[in-house]
């Protein structure tokens, strides 16, 4: 059996996108493909997170590697101009 070594960041980073997509979901999504769109913008607005938070070098809030803040609004942002452009 290979041995899976997955960073602890990578695992929070993707639960803070499900329960960011999801409650997202909840109060605005309508359909599956709402949910999906949610999460993916969750997951591109956590991910821009990082890499302006490493580039930057903020430590606002940050929980060992994950810029929390930063991930957090920009998943937001992402989310809300998903569902205003669709509509």
């Amino acid at each position: 059996m290979p041995d899976l070594n997955i960073n602890p960041a990578v695992i929070f980073i993707l639960i803070l996108t499900l329960i960011y997509g999801t409650l997202f979901h909840i109060v605005r999504g309508r359909g599956w493909v709402d949910l999906l769109l949610s999460l993916v913008m969750a997951l591109v607005g956590m991910i821009l997170g990082q890499i302006i938070g490493t580039l930057l070098g903020l430590n606002l809030l940050r929980i060992g590697q994950v810029y929390v803040l930063e991930g957090t609004i920009l998943a937001w942002l992402l989310m809300l101009a998903a569902a205003w452009l669709k509509g």
